[in-house]
């Protein structure tokens, strides 16, 4: 085995770490020092090109930050998830840069010496070339109205540093599906005008199809929210089709159930992006179409579908079916209520509820 001094992200211990370097089955493998984890990012590309995959696509992220270590740390997590990192350490450097390449993103500081955060993202906006371009305030101060700020700056949302790495990264994904989005929104605009417009005496040449480029692997799902001070929101969240957990794309239940805090919801108006907390959240709605249970048409073994009704605390009461995994005797009603998970799937006859379990008052068992 041989050492190596070098210090890198752990994606387990979500900082930089001393890491080491070995040779393990004729290949060198890098681990994290203090909890042994591999650190083999750039491995896995290597290995992608050698056997001739399609490189995933370039998405950069400009970081701007007067603090080389924050650089580091976030350049770090965001080149471990794919993304290609652009850096300056102050705001005239940061406008040159993304004049000169493009970013997807910019991820920008506030108090740097000279030019502050805030004229940044306003120069940024003001140009025709780089208005589209989403910002991302990244700061340690404290201000009260530091969103309020922000937005009047033009930028998409601020976040207090350091960031959590989970955090900061659906961020980004947030943001930039958001951006997609938009686009996506104003090519089908511009589509279906042309195919409105009244016929021409001469033929016009076919319009190319255009095809949405989402700059990041994950699609939209429409659902509706209820929150516990009776709040209801209607919009859209942004799953990633590759997920490490499982194989194939991520569900909604999935993001219900992840150990994050906060549901990112992208929603109309003039606040696009709005952090639901989901200990508040009493029911989440889907339309079928957008998740649809697995298709059981025989009932296999070790399965049961369980027709129930369900009281919230808020009065509502939803029919439907549960779907129930496990040996004979232990497909319980009890056991899978009992379960970890915090919500609880039914599927309706107009599609899935997601219903927390803190807010269910009572689940009465219906005759098949």
């Amino acid at each position: 085995m041989e050492d190596r001094p070098v210090s890198e992200y752990c994606p387990k211990c979500r900082v930089i770490q001393p890491t080491f370097q070995f040779i393990e089955d004729s290949r060198t493998v890098r681990r994290c020092q203090v909890c042994g984890f591999p650190v083999e990012s750039g491995l896995v590309l290597e290995a992608a090109e050698a056997l001739g995959l399609p490189s995933p696509p370039e998405i950069k992220i400009l970081c701007v930050d007067d603090e080389p270590l924050v650089l580091q740390m976030n350049g770090d997590t965001l080149r471990f998830h794919g993304y290609t990192v652009l850096t300056a350490l102050d705001g005239p450097t940061a406008l040159e840069t993304a004049a000169r390449e493009r970013p997807a993103l910019i991820l920008l500081d506030i108090i740097m010496p000279g030019m502050d955060g805030f004229e940044v993202c306003r120069r940024l906006k003001v140009d025709p070339d780089l208005r589209d371009i989403p910002v991302i305030i990244l700061t340690a101060l404290t201000d009260t109205n530091l969103n309020v700020r922000a937005f009047e700056a033009g930028a998409e949302l601020a976040l207090r540093k350091p960031a959590e790495a989970g955090t900061l990264l659906r961020t980004i994904e947030a943001a930039l599906a958001l951006v997609a989005y938009r686009t996506a929104g104003e090519t089908t605009e511009g589509v279906a005008e042309v195919a409105t417009a009244p016929a021409q005496p001469e033929p016009a040449e076919p319009e190319p199809e255009v095809a949405p480029d989402l700059t990041i692997p994950a699609r939209p799902v429409p659902l509706t929210v209820w929150s516990i001070d009776g709040a209801m929101l209607r919009g859209h969240i942004f799953l990633r089709l590759n997920v490490e957990a499982h194989a194939g794309p991520e569900t909604l239940q999935d993001r219900l159930n992840d150990p994050d805090l906060f549901l990112t919801l992208t929603v109309p108006g003039e606040d696009p992006l709005v952090f639901l907390n989901k200990i508040q959240v009493i029911r989440v709605d889907v339309p079928a179409e957008e998740e649809p249970a697995p298709e059981v048409p025989e009932i296999p073994v070790g399965v049961s579908i369980e027709p129930i009704r369900v009281q919230l605390i808020n009065g509502e009461q939803l029919s439907g079916t549960v779907r129930i995994e496990g040996p004979t005797g232990k497909r319980r009603l009890s056991d899978f209520l009992n379960t970890q998970p915090a919500f609880l799937p039914l599927q309706g006859v107009d599609g899935l509820h997601f219903l927390h379990k803190r807010f269910i008052a009572r689940v009465v068992p219906q005759e098949t």
